[in-house]
């Protein structure tokens, strides 16, 4: 969903060290965790049934969550056919709304807005309606988040009929409401079959990285403990996930000298954020590892320290040296990836 979930890290070969950090990819593997559900948004681009049905048949995938909204003035322009797409489908679907409040006057009128938008969007009455908590800010609030959160949760209830819980990383637990199951996002090294991570909760999502024969790019893959996300059926998952052979040739090179705009620190991770490249409004989708930079001066020059500067008002500049695979291209946007993640461009920045 976002890059804000917690990272297991392990050594590479090149890397760069950030205020004594060390942050490195996640690596996946064949053997994998169920594949319950996978959620989804704009930057997966516009969803059929005929995908969704393709999940289902080989992958067992039950149930389909999609971003409605996020604040009070962002609504996701695919939410409503990836509504219709899932339950063509026979698919369960569900919605989420990324929160940016930290009052609860402000997790009322974000509800209320999540509420509106996916009405019109179709979501059914009971369905969840999930409320994302991942921006630094609300992390570093911790326990003091859960009345917030737990004021979003009652106003979905009881403005539109919608079951709700809370999304977070593995790391920060304690923003979501005491006693109330969440949907838990942290990624292991090697995710394998044998793994259970947060089983007390609703669910638990081990990758962001998952790809499928009938779909473009990469999707985040939750393993389901319960039947909250799909409303009263079975979440027991029996399909073994046939191997995806990776035929994607397509790459580009992005070869300018860019100014880092801000630093953006997500779990244990850091990116480089570019006002100009990103999509507008930009967001965590645009931001580009810190393992894929490299730090220069105005002329592109490499600095012989790599150790960035941070957020101290100091004028950064960076390149980024390398061919990039191109996982999907939707209207002036491309989506590559970066250090094994998913980054969201302009499509005018590269070549």
């Amino acid at each position: 969903m976002h890059k804000l979930k917690t990272l297991v890290v392990a050594i590479a070969s090149a890397f760069f060290v950030f205020g004594g950090m060390t942050v490195v990819s996640q690596a996946a593997h064949a053997d994998t965790p169920r594949y319950d559900m996978i959620d989804v948004s704009n930057h997966n681009g516009t969803m059929s049934a005929d995908e969704f049905r393709y999940m289902r048949d080989n992958y067992g995938v039950k149930a389909v969550t999609t971003k409605i909204s996020e604040g009070t003035t962002f609504s996701d322009w695919t939410a409503a056919g990836n509504i219709k797409a899932a339950i063509d489908a026979g698919i369960y679907v569900n919605g989420y709304h990324f929160l940016s409040s930290t009052t609860i006057d402000g997790a009322v009128a974000e509800a209320d807005y999540a509420v509106q938008q996916a009405q019109a969007d179709g979501l059914p009455v009971g369905a969840v309606l999930a409320v994302d908590v991942e921006n630094s800010y609300q992390m570093n609030m911790g326990r003091a988040m859960q009345p917030v959160v737990q004021a979003f949760i009652n106003e979905v209830q009881r403005a539109g009929g919608y079951r709700s819980t809370t999304y977070t990383m593995g790391s920060h637990l304690e923003v979501s409401v005491d006693g109330d199951p969440s949907w838990i996002a942290s990624y292991p090294y090697t995710p394998t079959s044998e793994q259970s991570w947060y089983s007390t909760e609703h669910a638990w999502q081990w990758t962001s990285k998952a790809t499928f024969a009938s779909s473009l790019g990469v999707f985040d893959v939750s393993q389901l403990y319960d039947d909250f996300f799909t409303a009263g059926q079975d979440a027991s998952n029996n399909v073994t996930p046939p191997a995806e052979n990776d035929n994607t040739t397509d790459a580009v090179s992005l070869n300018g000298v860019y100014v880092i705009d801000s630093w953006k620190i997500y779990g244990s991770g850091w990116y480089a954020r570019n006002n100009d490249m990103s999509i507008p409004v930009a967001d965590y989708n645009n931001d580009i590892p810190v393992q894929s930079v490299t730090l220069t001066d105005r002329y592109g020059n490499a600095l012989a320290n790599q150790v960035a500067q941070g957020n101290n008002g100091a004028m950064e500049y960076f390149t980024l040296n390398d061919n990039y695979k191109v996982f999907n291209r939707v209207g002036s946007s491309i989506q590559i990836e970066m250090n094994g993640e998913s980054v969201w461009l302009k499509v005018a920045y590269t070549k």
